[in-house]
C-alpha cells in the first residue's frame, strides 16, 4: 500500500462525441483520494474512509450526495478498502492505513454504527469489490507481498472462497457488476498499467472483451444503462461490453486519482479523487 498516485490516461483520446453530462452537485467536508462508496436507498450515498495526503480517515459520510456529512466513525482509519451492500449492511473489505490489512467492518447504514466482522484470511488493500445476488465478491488487490489474483465470494458468516482467478496478479483496477458479470478494466500489474478490460463470470471464466486506448490504473468503474464508465485522469471513457467498442464519453473539470464512481439511479456519482468534489454524471 502506498501514497495516492495519479491516474494514467496518456495517449490519443477516443474520437466519438462526449456521452455523458458532468455537473458538480456537492462538495466533501474535506478533500481525498483512496475512499470506497456504496449507493443506499432512498437516493443515498455512503462513502467510507479515504486518504487525504497525509493520512487516513475513519470518516463514514452518509446523505443525498449533494449533502454528504459526518454519519459514524469506523473502528480504524483506512484507505484503499473495498465495500458492498450485502442485505441490509454494508461491508468494508481490507485496506490499511501503512500496511495492508485482513480487516472487515460492518456499517449499519441505518444508524452509522461500525463493528469488526470476521476477517478475511490474508491482508488485502488496492481491491474491488460488488454485490451480486446478495454476496460480496472481491477483486485483485495486493496482500501486502504480492499482488492478488483470485476473485473471491466473501459470506458474512466470514468464509472467503476462490470463484476465479485473474491472469496476473491486478491491483488499482476499476470494477463494477453489470448484469450478473463482474468487469475489470485497466489497473496496476506487475508489468505496470494496462489497457485490458476483463469480464468474469460467477461460474470462474475470466475472458478478454476490450483494450482502452491507453493504459489506465487508480481509476473507478461504474455500470450505466447497459454500459461501463471508466472514471479517472481527465476524463471518463464508455466501455460498450457487447461490442468491445471505447469511446470518449465525458471530459472531466479536474484531474482525479482514485475517485468512487457510484451508479446511485439514473447517474453516477463521482467523489473525491484527490479533491473535495461531488459531481454528477448523467446520459
Amino acid at each position: 500500500m502506498k501514497a495516492s498516485k495519479t491516474a494514467t490516461g496518456g495517449g490519443r483520446p477516443p474520437s466519438a462525441p462526449a456521452q455523458l453530462k458532468v455537473r458538480r452537485i456537492g462538495s466533501l467536508p474535506q478533500a481525498f483520494s483512496k475512499a470506497s462508496a456504496v449507493a443506499l436507498p432512498h437516493g443515498r450515498l455512503l462513502v467510507l474512509g479515504g486518504y487525504t495526503g497525509s493520512g487516513s480517515l475513519d470518516t463514514i459520510l452518509a446523505g443525498p450526495p449533494s449533502r454528504l456529512r459526518v454519519f459514524g466513525r469506523l473502528p480504524q482509519p483506512t484507505h484503499d478498502a473495498a465495500a458492498a451492500l450485502v442485505g441490509r449492511s454494508v461491508y468494508l473489505f481490507g485496506g490499511g492505513e501503512s500496511v495492508s490489512m485482513p480487516s472487515v467492518v460492518r456499517v449499519d447504514p441505518a444508524t452509522g454504527s461500525a463493528a469488526e466482522a470476521p476477517a478475511l484470511g490474508e491482508p488485502l488493500s488496492d481491491l474491488g469489490a460488488v454485490a451480486i445476488g446478495g454476496r460480496a465478491y472481491l477483486v485483485g488487490g495486493y496482500t501486502g507481498t504480492q499482488f492478488a489474483t483470485a476473485v473471491l465470494r466473501y459470506r458474512p458468516q466470514g468464509a472467503a472462497t476462490v470463484v476465479a482467478r485473474l491472469a496476473t496478479g491486478t491491483r488499482y483496477a476499476g470494477v463494477a457488476a453489470l448484469g450478473g458479470t463482474i468487469y475489470l478494466a485497466g489497473g496496476l500489474t506487475t508489468a505496470g498499467p494496462t489497457r485490458a478490460v476483463f469480464a468474469v463470470s460467477l461460474g470462474g471464466s475470466v475472458r478478454h472483451i476490450a483494450t482502452l486506448p491507453a493504459p489506465e490504473d487508480h481509476a473507478a468503474l461504474a455500470a450505466l444503462g447497459g454500459q461501463l464508465y471508466l472514471v479517472g485522469g481527465r476524463r471518463v471513457l464508455a466501455i460498450d461490453p457487447g461490442s468491445g467498442q471505447v469511446s470518449l464519453a465525458a471530459r472531466l473539470p479536474a484531474a482525479l486519482s482514485d475517485p468512487t464512481a457510484t451508479t446511485l439511479g439514473n447517474r453516477i456519482v463521482v467523489t473525491g479523487g484527490g479533491t473535495n468534489g461531488v459531481w454528477s454524471l448523467t446520459r
